[in-house]
C-alpha cells in the first residue's frame, strides 16, 4: 500500500506489539481478513498504552547532563555558569500558544560551555518549572528575577527555535529577552526554503539524525503544567540540546555562504523584535460598522440567492433544491442555463471571462464574494479580539513564503483561535479596521516595487527610462509597442487602465510570476500561439531586458537556483536541473506519455519561476531592511508604531497633529533604506486616514486641517 509516513509508524508499532503478545486481533475483526482499517483499530486503543511505554523510555534513557533546577541553590549555581557562556540556547514551555494571555510554566536553557565532572557529555541541558502543578519548584516571579541579569544582557547571545514566540512570551512577564543571536527555524529556511517542515520535531531526525516526538504525540492536549517534573525535564532539556546541535549544524553550512549569513545576521534576526512589537500592537476595529455592514450584505446575498435560484431551478435535475455553493449542481445548471459545457468552475480562469456575458454568472460571483466576505471577514473577526489586550493581533510570519516574502497565515488555519490573516482582509472588510483615538494611519507603499526592481537587475533602458522621467512603465511600453502616442495609452480618464496598457500590465506580469504561454492566451483571449507572439515581439523591443530573462532560465537549468540581490537569498528550484523526457512528435496528447508531460512540466515551471524568485526575494530584502529603519524611528518618537506590512505597503499608525517633516521622514525611510544601486530611484505613494482603506493623499490632509482651523 501507499502509506503514510504516520501510517507506517502506527502499523509498525502494532506489529511489534502482536509479535511480542501485548496484542491480538480486534474483536470487531473476528473471522474477518486482517487488513489496515483492523490495524488501525488496534492503534487507537493501543495509543495511550504505547505513549505511556514512550514516556518511561525517554526519562530512563535521559543523558546525565540533563539537570532539573528546582531549588534555590541550584539556580544560583546556574546563574553563575550562565555567566561564563557568550552564547546559550533558550526556549519556554507554556501553557498554550497566544502570547498575550497564556503563561510561561518552566524554561529551559542549554549552556554548551559547562563541563561536569565525571560527565564525559561537555554541556549542561537545564530545565527550570515554575508553575507545574506539582513537584518542587521555585515561583516564576522569583526565577525571572533572578534571571532578570541575563534575560537583559547582550553580552550572552540567546540561540532559539521560532523565537518571535519565546520574546513575546518573556514580555507577557515583563521581561525583554534581549542579545538574540540566532533562530534555527529562520536559518533553516534561508539554507533550505523548500523544507515540508520548519518544526525542531521534524528538522532534528533528519539533519541531527535525532529521532523527536511531537508534543501531542507524547502528551496529546495535556497542558505542560500537568506535566510531571521528570518527564517535562527530559521533554523541554531535550529542545534546547537539540536547537544547540542545529545551530551548530547550520553554522557550519553558513560558512560556506558568507553574503547569505551576513544577510541572514543583519537583517533577519533583527527583524524578529520588529515583528514581536508589530504583532503587539494590534488593532482596532469599528464593531458598528462591522454589524450593519454585515447585515447590508446579508440582505444583498439573500436578494442573489433568490435570483439564481430562480433562475436555475429549472436546470437542476435533484431532487433536492439546487446549492449555490455546490460546484458539480452549479457546473451542470449554469451550463445548461447558458447554452454551453463549462469546462470547470474556476472563478479566474472560467467564469470572470464569462460574467460581462451572462448575468447568472455575473450574480454568482458576487454571491459568492458576498458570502466569503460575510463569513470569513465580517462575522468571525469580531470574535477575535484578543481577552487580555482587548485589541486584534495578526501573525507576520517573515519566512511564511519561499521567496522571503512575508505571510500572515492561513484564515482556516486560525478558525479556533484569536488570530487572523490582516494581510488577506478585502477592501471592503478594510473599513472595520480604525485608528486609535488620536491617531491617524499613514500607508506608504513602494510605488511599482517589482517593476523598478526588475529595471534595476536587468538595466533595460526602456524601463530605467520611465522611472528617470517619472512616467508609467506600462504605458510606456505600450506607447513603444503600438506607436502611440504615451498620453493614448496611459490611464482612462476614470482611472481605468486603457486595453493597450493592460495588455501590456498582463504580460509583464504572466512574465515576472512564472505563468505559462497558454494561461496568458486565456488572460488576452488569444490562441496560445498568438500570445506567445505577442510576448516575444514585445520583448524584442527591450534587449537587455530579453537577455536577463533568459540568463535567469539558463541559471536555473545550470545550477538549480537564482540568487536575490547581492546574493544575499537563493531560491532552490532544482527541478530546473532534470533532463526533459522525449515525447514523439504528434504524441503530446497521448496518454502513454502522461507521466513524461508531467515531468517536463515541472522543468518548465522551474525555468520560469527564475525571474519571479529574482525580483520576489530581492523586493522581499527591500521590504524587510525599511522595516527594520521604520521601527528603529518609530521607536525614537512618542506615540509612533509600525500598524503593519500589507504586502508592498508599510502602514505605520502615528499622533493626528503630525507635520510635514513626519510625512517627510516617512517618504526618506520608505525611499531611501534599501536603494535599487544608483540606477533606478524609488518611489512612494502615501495616504492618510483614521480608517484603512479610505485615505487622502497628504496635501489634501493638511488642506483640510488649514480650512477647520481657519473656520
Amino acid at each position: 500500500m501507499k502509506n503514510t509516513d504516520a501510517d507506517c509508524e502506527k502499523l509498525l508499532a502494532v506489529k511489534r506489539a502482536m509479535d511480542t503478545g501485548v496484542t491480538g486481533r480486534h474483536p470487531s475483526s473476528a473471522g474477518k481478513r486482517f487488513s489496515k482499517a483492523e490495524a488501525l483499530r488496534i492503534y487507537a486503543d493501543l495509543r495511550q498504552s504505547i505513549r505511556e511505554e514512550t514516556l518511561r523510555n525517554i526519562v530512563a534513557n535521559m543523558p546525565k547532563n540533563y539537570f532539573l533546577i528546582n531549588s534555590e541553590r541550584a539556580l544560583a549555581r546556574l546563574n553563575e555558569r550562565l555567566r561564563d557562556e557568550t552564547e546559550v540556547a533558550v526556549d519556554t514551555e507554556t501553557t498554550g500558544v497566544d502570547v498575550y494571555t497564556d503563561v510561561i510554566v518552566g524554561i529551559s536553557l542549554t549552556l554548551p560551555s559547562v563541563s561536569i565532572p565525571p560527565l564525559a557529555d561537555r554541556g549542561m541541558h537545564a530545565y527550570i518549572p515554575v508553575m507545574h502543578d506539582e513537584g518542587d519548584q521555585l515561583a516564576r516571579d522569583y526565577v525571572l528575577s533572578e534571571l532578570r541579569w541575563f534575560l537583559d544582557s547582550d553580552d550572552i547571545g540567546k540561540v532559539l527555535h521560532n523565537a518571535i514566540f519565546d520574546i513575546a512570551m518573556f514580555r507577557r512577564h515583563g521581561y525583554d529577552l534581549r542579545g538574540v543571536t540566532w533562530d534555527t527555524m529562520v536559518a533553516m529556511h534561508l539554507l533550505n526554503e523548500n523544507e515540508p517542515s520548519y518544526r525542531l520535531k521534524d528538522l532534528a531526525p533528519k539533519y541531527l539524525g535525532v529521532e523527536s516526538d511531537t508534543f501531542a504525540e507524547l502528551f496529546g492536549k495535556t497542558p505542560f503544567n500537568e506535566i510531571p517534573l521528570d518527564i517535562a525535564l527530559a521533554y523541554a532539556a531535550k529542545d534546547t540540546d537539540l536547537t544547540w546541535r542545529l545551530y551548530e549544524f547550520q553554522r557550519r553550512h553558513f560558512a560556506k555562504l558568507p553574503t547569505v549569513l551576513e544577510y541572514y545576521q543583519t537583517v533577519e534576526v533583527p527583524l524578529l523584535y520588529v515583528i514581536v512589537d508589530l504583532e503587539a500592537n494590534g488593532y482596532i476595529l469599528d464593531l458598528d460598522f462591522a454589524k450593519e455592514y454585515g447585515e447590508q450584505l446579508r440582505a444583498r446575498a439573500n436578494e442573489l440567492q433568490a435570483k439564481l435560484i430562480g433562475v436555475l431551478a429549472q436546470y437542476h435535475d435533484g431532487a433536492e433544491p439546487i446549492n449555490l455553493n455546490s460546484n458539480p449542481q452549479m457546473k451542470a445548471a449554469i451550463s445548461k442555463a447558458i447554452g454551453r459545457e463549462l469546462p470547470n468552475m474556476d472563478a479566474k480562469k472560467t467564469l470572470k471571462p464569462l460574467a460581462k456575458q451572462y448575468e447568472v454568472i455575473a450574480d454568482l460571483l458576487e454571491y459568492r464574494k458576498i458570502t466569503k466576505l460575510s463569513g470569513t471577514y465580517i462575522d468571525a473577526l469580531p470574535t477575535k479580539q484578543n481577552p487580555t489586550t482587548k485589541r486584534w493581533h495578526s501573525r507576520f510570519n517573515p519566512i511564511g513564503t519561499v521567496t522571503g516574502r512575508f505571510s500572515s497565515g492561513k484564515d482556516e488555519d486560525a478558525a479556533e483561535s484569536n488570530s487572523f490573516n490582516v494581510q488577506n482582509q478585502p477592501e471592503d472588510a478594510r473599513k472595520m479596521f480604525v485608528a486609535p483615538p488620536g491617531k491617524v494611519l499613514v500607508s506608504a507603499d513602494f510605488k511599482a516595487q517589482e517593476i523598478r526592481c526588475t529595471a534595476y537587475m536587468s538595466g533595460e533602458p526602456v524601463l530605467i527610462e520611465a522611472f528617470e522621467k517619472g512616467i508609467d512603465p506600462y504605458a510606456n511600453m505600450a506607447s513603444m509597442y503600438y506607436k502611440r502616442p504615451y498620453h493614448e495609452v496611459n490611464k482612462l480618464p476614470n482611472g481605468e487602465d486603457t486595453p493597450e496598457r493592460k495588455a501590456m500590465k498582463v504580460v509583464w506580469l504572466a512574465t515576472l510570476y512564472g505563468m505559462s504561454d497558454y494561461s496568458l492566451a486565456d488572460m488576452l483571449g488569444l490562441k496560445k500561439a498568438e500570445a506567445t507572439a505577442f510576448k516575444d515581439e514585445l520583448f524584442s523591443g527591450m534587449p537587455k531586458l530579453s537577455a536577463w530573462l533568459k540568463a535567469n532560465e539558463q541559471d536555473v537549468a545550470k545550477y538549480g537556483f537564482v540568487w536575490a540581490d547581492k546574493q544575499q537569498r537563493k531560491r532552490r528550484l532544482p527541478d530546473g536541473r532534470l533532463k526533459r523526457k522525449e515525447i514523439p512528435y504528434g504524441k503530446w496528447q497521448d496518454p502513454k506519455y502522461e507521466e513524461a508531460r508531467q515531468h517536463n512540466a515541472k522543468i518548465g515551471r522551474a525555468m520560469r519561476q527564475g525571474t519571479n524568485a529574482r525580483v520576489q526575494g530581492s523586493s522581499a530584502i527591500q521590504t524587510k531592511v525599511t522595516m527594520i529603519k521604520a521601527h528603529a524611528e518609530c521607536v525614537k518618537r512618542e506615540g509612533w508604531a509600525l500598524w503593519g506590512t500589507i504586502h508592498d505597503e508599510l502602514v505605520f499608525e502615528i499622533p493626528e497633529d503630525f507635520t510635514r517633516e513626519d510625512i517627510a521622514v516617512i517618504e526618506r525611510i520608505m525611499t531611501q533604506s534599501y536603494r535599487w544601486g544608483d540606477v533606478v530611484a524609488n518611489g512612494t505613494d502615501i495616504a492618510i486616514m483614521t480608517r484603512w482603506g479610505k485615505g487622502v493623499t497628504p496635501d489634501d490632509w493638511f488642506a483640510n486641517r488649514e480650512s477647520k482651523e481657519s473656520a
